[in-house]
Protein backbone atom coordinates (compact mmCIF):
# COMPACT_ATOMS: atom_id res chain seq x y z
CA UNK A 1 0.00 0.00 0.00
CA UNK A 2 1.46 3.48 -1.04
CA UNK A 3 1.08 6.18 1.61
CA UNK A 4 -0.09 9.79 0.26
CA UNK A 5 2.56 12.64 -0.05
CA UNK A 6 1.84 15.82 0.40
CA UNK A 7 2.94 17.62 -2.50
CA UNK A 8 2.80 21.64 -1.01
CA UNK A 9 0.24 24.26 -1.77
CA UNK A 10 -1.99 23.87 -4.99
CA UNK A 11 -0.46 25.82 -8.24
CA UNK A 12 -2.78 28.64 -8.24
CA UNK A 13 -1.69 28.97 -4.80
CA UNK A 14 2.19 29.42 -5.03
CA UNK A 15 3.66 32.84 -5.22
CA UNK A 16 5.75 32.76 -7.69
CA UNK A 17 3.31 30.82 -10.32
CA UNK A 18 0.42 32.78 -8.98
CA UNK A 19 2.37 35.69 -10.43
CA UNK A 20 2.74 33.93 -13.69
CA UNK A 21 -0.40 32.45 -14.22
CA UNK A 22 -1.65 36.31 -13.79
CA UNK A 23 0.84 37.64 -16.33
CA UNK A 24 -0.18 35.34 -19.26
CA UNK A 25 -3.69 36.15 -18.16
CA UNK A 26 -2.71 39.85 -18.84
CA UNK A 27 -1.11 39.54 -22.00
CA UNK A 28 -4.13 38.44 -24.42
CA UNK A 29 -6.04 40.97 -22.20
CA UNK A 30 -3.72 44.07 -23.23
CA UNK A 31 -3.47 42.40 -26.99
CA UNK A 32 -6.96 42.37 -27.31
CA UNK A 33 -7.60 45.63 -26.17
CA UNK A 34 -5.24 47.21 -28.77
CA UNK A 35 -6.40 45.30 -32.16
CA UNK A 36 -10.04 47.10 -30.55
CA UNK A 37 -8.50 50.14 -29.94
CA UNK A 38 -7.19 49.58 -33.69
CA UNK A 39 -10.66 48.79 -35.32
CA UNK A 40 -12.56 51.06 -33.56
CA UNK A 41 -10.72 53.71 -35.03
CA UNK A 42 -9.85 55.20 -32.12
CA UNK A 43 -5.91 55.88 -33.56
CA UNK A 44 -6.17 58.44 -36.59
CA UNK A 45 -3.70 58.68 -38.67
CA UNK A 46 -0.92 61.62 -38.65
CA UNK A 47 -1.76 62.58 -42.00
CA UNK A 48 -2.61 66.24 -42.70
CA UNK A 49 -3.97 65.18 -46.40
CA UNK A 50 -7.16 65.21 -47.00
CA UNK A 51 -8.99 62.32 -48.57
CA UNK A 52 -11.87 64.16 -49.25
CA UNK A 53 -14.14 61.86 -47.31
CA UNK A 54 -14.04 64.26 -44.35
CA UNK A 55 -15.25 68.33 -43.96
CA UNK A 56 -11.76 70.14 -44.04
CA UNK A 57 -12.94 71.78 -41.07
CA UNK A 58 -14.71 70.22 -38.29
CA UNK A 59 -16.50 73.42 -37.46
CA UNK A 60 -17.58 73.83 -41.29
CA UNK A 61 -21.33 74.15 -42.06
CA UNK A 62 -23.23 71.80 -43.83
CA UNK A 63 -24.36 73.31 -47.10
CA UNK A 64 -28.08 72.31 -48.28
CA UNK A 65 -29.01 72.65 -51.50
CA UNK A 66 -32.87 73.65 -52.48
CA UNK A 67 -34.80 72.51 -55.38
CA UNK A 68 -37.78 73.94 -56.77
CA UNK A 69 -40.62 71.71 -56.79
CA UNK A 70 -42.21 70.53 -60.45
CA UNK A 71 -45.54 71.62 -60.67
CA UNK A 72 -46.36 70.02 -63.71
CA UNK A 73 -50.15 68.62 -64.63
CA UNK A 74 -51.18 64.96 -63.83
CA UNK A 75 -48.08 64.72 -61.56
CA UNK A 76 -47.45 64.38 -57.45
CA UNK A 77 -44.68 64.07 -55.58
CA UNK A 78 -44.21 61.89 -52.16
CA UNK A 79 -43.98 64.51 -49.50
CA UNK A 80 -42.08 62.90 -46.51
CA UNK A 81 -41.38 65.47 -44.48
CA UNK A 82 -42.39 69.27 -43.87
CA UNK A 83 -39.78 70.64 -41.52
CA UNK A 84 -40.07 73.83 -38.89
CA UNK A 85 -37.33 76.42 -39.62
CA UNK A 86 -35.79 75.90 -36.14
CA UNK A 87 -34.49 72.97 -36.93
CA UNK A 88 -30.46 72.44 -37.64
CA UNK A 89 -29.27 72.77 -40.86
CA UNK A 90 -27.19 69.45 -39.95
CA UNK A 91 -30.31 67.25 -38.88
CA UNK A 92 -31.65 68.49 -42.34
CA UNK A 93 -29.03 66.77 -44.18
CA UNK A 94 -28.85 63.99 -41.58
CA UNK A 95 -32.59 63.27 -42.66
CA UNK A 96 -31.94 64.17 -46.70
CA UNK A 97 -29.56 61.52 -46.53
CA UNK A 98 -31.20 59.40 -44.53
CA UNK A 99 -34.30 59.29 -46.61
CA UNK A 100 -32.64 59.09 -49.95
CA UNK A 101 -30.52 56.00 -48.87
CA UNK A 102 -33.97 53.99 -47.68
CA UNK A 103 -35.18 54.76 -51.47
CA UNK A 104 -32.09 53.42 -53.06
CA UNK A 105 -32.83 50.70 -50.44
CA UNK A 106 -36.38 49.83 -51.95
CA UNK A 107 -36.07 50.62 -55.19
CA UNK A 108 -36.36 46.87 -55.69
CA UNK A 109 -39.78 47.09 -54.99
CA UNK A 110 -41.39 49.58 -57.17
CA UNK A 111 -39.41 50.42 -60.24
CA UNK A 112 -40.64 54.06 -60.00
CA UNK A 113 -38.20 54.49 -57.36
CA UNK A 114 -35.59 53.85 -59.21
CA UNK A 115 -32.88 56.66 -59.35
CA UNK A 116 -34.68 59.21 -57.14
CA UNK A 117 -33.67 60.59 -54.32
CA UNK A 118 -35.02 62.94 -51.42
CA UNK A 119 -35.19 66.98 -52.70
CA UNK A 120 -35.43 70.09 -50.60
CA UNK A 121 -37.56 72.84 -50.86
CA UNK A 122 -38.34 76.18 -49.51
CA UNK A 123 -41.65 76.79 -48.66
CA UNK A 124 -41.89 79.56 -51.44
CA UNK A 125 -40.99 77.16 -54.54
CA UNK A 126 -43.55 74.03 -53.49
CA UNK A 127 -46.04 73.72 -55.98
CA UNK A 128 -49.85 75.49 -54.45
CA UNK A 129 -51.64 72.74 -54.29
CA UNK A 130 -48.97 71.55 -51.69
CA UNK A 131 -48.83 74.59 -49.18
CA UNK A 132 -49.96 73.76 -45.88
CA UNK A 133 -51.85 76.55 -44.08
CA UNK A 134 -50.16 76.70 -41.14
CA UNK A 135 -46.68 78.90 -41.78
CA UNK A 136 -44.28 76.98 -38.96
CA UNK A 137 -43.54 74.47 -42.19
CA UNK A 138 -40.66 76.53 -44.12
CA UNK A 139 -38.98 73.34 -45.48
CA UNK A 140 -40.37 70.05 -47.49
CA UNK A 141 -38.96 66.82 -48.02
CA UNK A 142 -40.04 64.87 -50.95
CA UNK A 143 -39.40 62.83 -53.70
CA UNK A 144 -40.62 62.44 -57.41
CA UNK A 145 -42.35 63.65 -59.59
CA UNK A 146 -44.19 60.42 -60.30
CA UNK A 147 -47.46 60.48 -62.21
CA UNK A 148 -50.26 60.51 -59.90
CA UNK A 149 -52.08 57.03 -59.80
CA UNK A 150 -48.89 55.31 -59.43
CA UNK A 151 -47.85 57.10 -56.13
CA UNK A 152 -50.03 56.10 -53.53
CA UNK A 153 -48.05 52.81 -54.09
CA UNK A 154 -45.12 54.15 -53.97
CA UNK A 155 -45.35 55.23 -49.93
CA UNK A 156 -46.35 50.76 -49.79
CA UNK A 157 -43.14 50.14 -51.72
CA UNK A 158 -41.40 52.41 -48.98
CA UNK A 159 -42.81 50.72 -46.10
CA UNK A 160 -44.19 54.04 -45.52
CA UNK A 161 -47.93 54.87 -44.35
CA UNK A 162 -49.95 57.17 -46.68
CA UNK A 163 -51.19 60.40 -45.52
CA UNK A 164 -48.72 60.11 -42.37
CA UNK A 165 -45.35 59.94 -43.23
CA UNK A 166 -46.08 59.80 -47.33
CA UNK A 167 -48.31 62.19 -48.60
CA UNK A 168 -48.80 61.43 -52.11
CA UNK A 169 -49.41 65.19 -52.91
CA UNK A 170 -50.54 66.07 -56.11
CA UNK A 171 -49.18 69.39 -57.51
CA UNK A 172 -52.04 70.96 -59.57
CA UNK A 173 -55.77 70.68 -58.15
Amino acid sequence: MQSARYAGPPLFARGHNRRTLVLWAAIPLVVGIGIGVLIGGNLRPSSSVSTGTFPTSPNEPAQLEYTDMPCDPGSSVLVLHSLEGSMQTSDVKVLLDYETMWVKHRESANPALSGQTALLTRRDDVCDAIVPEDSRFTQFVWIGPFPSDVAPSLCEALLKVTWKNCIPAQVVR
